[in-house]
């Protein structure tokens, strides 16, 4: 072994490196990868696979010497180094530094990877027998003719048709669906005028380091489509209109923006929304005060490795949960890894309603703020007071009300996820009581997050945070594991079914918890009586459409017109969780409108 093969094999394994770079940035994947330096992000996850590709380079030349093959052999060594680097990186390594259990059970669902170190280790086998061994020039043109393919999948896959037909819909007897406006990125909220206008939100965010343009479009009449405000911060989640004024809530704040003047005014600053979940819907009472939804900045009380994964431990490392009232901590601490180091072996200990890598002692007192974590917030627009309305809410997403001024909200539950996870977490839509406790962090709805039906292999216990918390109050209904109601909108008289209508996401397997089957996305009916709930619009034949796909790609919002004659539905577009990364495809999202014949 001399000094000269191996500087070929490191630089063949960074000649290689940029194809399988090119196909983890196509799936969106390479950020993710950016978490073995210490944060995700492009770059870092650009440097890393060009640290790993020259190390599987150097390996690769260590191994076979001055050995030269055939053609088919150099290339079936190359697959064998990308195959093996596959299942040490992804399979084994990648899941267990990122907080997950090694993915044995269903490798195949990690084919994006497989592919993206195939074609690395074909490159890098290719060109180490060229440049290191002085073989056939040919096979640098075999190995240039890769890397240009590879190229060339990234802006394909990372994007998506838009493929939008009516047919695929299920639909009760009597309606009929139509596409109104389609191209959308990242739409979460729609608002509705009496004349004719439809405002679309294009969030700006989706979950990881993906972001764009967060801002209001409208949708005219006559098809038009047109910016009427920018310059949010992502994700802008909520929008509601009202005399000529539209109330947005997007990350941290609640502003308005008056159509007419083009004037913007910040009503809410400092909201809690650097972690997980951030303020979401809003909706005007029935005592004309604004109400909104704010999620908790965890996914169970504790920050901890997952919360790098969503790439906000590493870049805003105070970020704690803000508690609603004064609680008394059982003193349970939890070790985890400390991704925002190099040391892979590093960990730290977290407590509740704690940054990371802070403890907390048994009986200890955590002071209330307003806001806080997990809680509907209601906001005086005569007095610009802020107070709490309800709380103990893990991710009040969607807000609606009905004639009589109850309030009601799409709460999602915990994911199987980080160091408290908790394992087949129903969702739950609740009717807001002023004062009322909904149980997060230490219940599933009423269910205790110590039974054993809740029990997972991802974390390490579920003890008691809190020492004698309040009573917990029922939800009014409780969807399967992963459902992720989204907005929701009550039925006006006009419309021919009555009840509440909910925006169904769908789950983010492999990411919030591996599941049997893929939830469907669509609208659920819930009487507002029982709690009982069924289908109301869904795909005919697959759960999800996907990329290529005709029907319901993630349905996000609900919505009646003016009239109460139409419902419309905005769906998100597609969005895909790829082994452990979230990635949402922009230009992907439709606006529908389903009427009654």
């Amino acid at each position: 072994m001399r000094y000269h093969d191996l500087y070929w094999g490191l630089i063949a394994g960074l000649a290689g490196a940029l194809a399988g770079s090119a196909i983890l940035w196509g799936s969106w994947l390479l950020p993710a990868l950016g978490l073995l330096l210490t944060r995700a992000g492009l770059i870092y996850g650009f440097l890393a696979m060009l640290i790993l590709g020259a190390l599987g380079g150097v390996l690769y030349a260590a191994l076979l010497r001055r050995r030269r093959m055939r053609l088919h052999s150099t290339i079936l060594a190359g697959v064998a180094l990308g195959f093996i680097l596959w299942v040490i990186g992804p399979l084994l390594l990648v899941p267990v530094i990122l907080g997950f259990p090694p993915q044995w059970e269903s490798p195949l669902d990690h084919w994006t990877p497989l592919l993206a170190f195939v074609l690395y280790g074909t490159v890098t086998g290719l060109l180490y027998s060229r440049w290191g061994l002085g073989q056939s020039r040919a096979r640098t043109y075999y190995a240039l003719g890769i890397l240009a393919a590879a190229a060339l999948l990234t802006p394909f896959m990372l994007r998506a048709a838009t493929s939008t037909d009516p047919e695929a819909l299920q639909l009760p007897p009597g309606y009929r669906a139509e596409v109104v406006a389609k191209g959308f990125t990242y739409p979460t909220a729609l608002a509705l005028d009496d004349h004719g206008n439809i405002y679309v939100a294009e969030s700006g965010f989706a979950y990881g380091p993906k972001t764009t343009a967060a801002r209001i479009l409208k949708v005219r009449p006559d098809g038009r489509i047109g910016e009427v405000a920018g310059d949010f911060e992502g994700p802008l989640n909520g929008i509601a209109l009202r005399s000529d004024r539209l109330f947005v809530s997007h990350r941290g704040k609640i502003t308005v923006f008056d159509l007419e003047s083009r004037e913007r005014e910040d009503l809410v600053t400092n909201l809690p929304s650097l972690g997980d979940h951030q303020n979401n819907d809003l909706v005007f009472g029935k005592d004309g005060a604004l109400y909104f939804g704010q999620g908790t900045a965890t996914n169970a009380g504790v920050v901890g490795s997952d919360n790098f994964v969503y790439a906000w431990a590493d870049r805003h490392p105070d970020v704690h949960d803000i508690p609603s009232r004064r609680f008394t901590l059982t003193g349970e601490n939890y070790e985890s890894l400390d991704l925002g180091t190099a040391d892979p072996a590093d960990t730290r200990k977290t407590g509740a309603f704690a940054p990371f890598g802070q403890t907390r002692e048994s009986g200890e007192q955590v002071e209330p703020a307003v806001p806080a974590s997990g809680a509907v917030h209601r906001l005086d627009l005569e007095t610009g007071e802020l107070s709490l309305f309800a709380d103990g809410l893990r991710n009040p997403y969607g807000l609606a009300v009905d004639a009589e001024g109850n309030i009601y909200a799409t709460n999602l539950g915990y994911d199987d996820r980080g160091v408290r996870a908790v394992k087949g977490c129903p969702d739950w839509l609740v009717r807001l009581r002023e004062g009322a406790w909904y149980g997060w962090p230490d219940f599933a709805g009423t269910v205790a997050l110590t039974e054993p039906l809740f029990a997972s292999e991802r974390g390490v216990n579920r003890k008691p945070l809190l020492v004698d918390p309040p009573p917990v109050e029922a939800p009014l209904a409780t969807f399967p594991p992963h459902y992720s109601p989204m907005k929701l909108a009550v039925a006006p008289e006009e419309f021919p079914h009555d009840g509440i209508f909910v925006a169904v996401f769908g789950d983010g397997q492999p990411l919030t918890e591996n599941l049997e089957e893929q939830v469907p996305t669509g609208v659920l009916l819930v009487d507002p009586a029982t709690g009982r709930f069924d289908w109301f619009i869904k795909n005919k034949e697959q759960p999800r459409a996907g990329r290529m796909g005709n029907g319901l790609k993630r349905v996000v919002d609900v919505k009646f017109s003016p009239d109460g004659q139409s419902m419309y539905l905005l769906d998100f577009g597609v969005m895909e969780f790829t082994d452990m990364a979230p990635n949402a495809i922009p230009q992907s999202g439709v606006l529908w409108k389903i009427t009654a014949n």
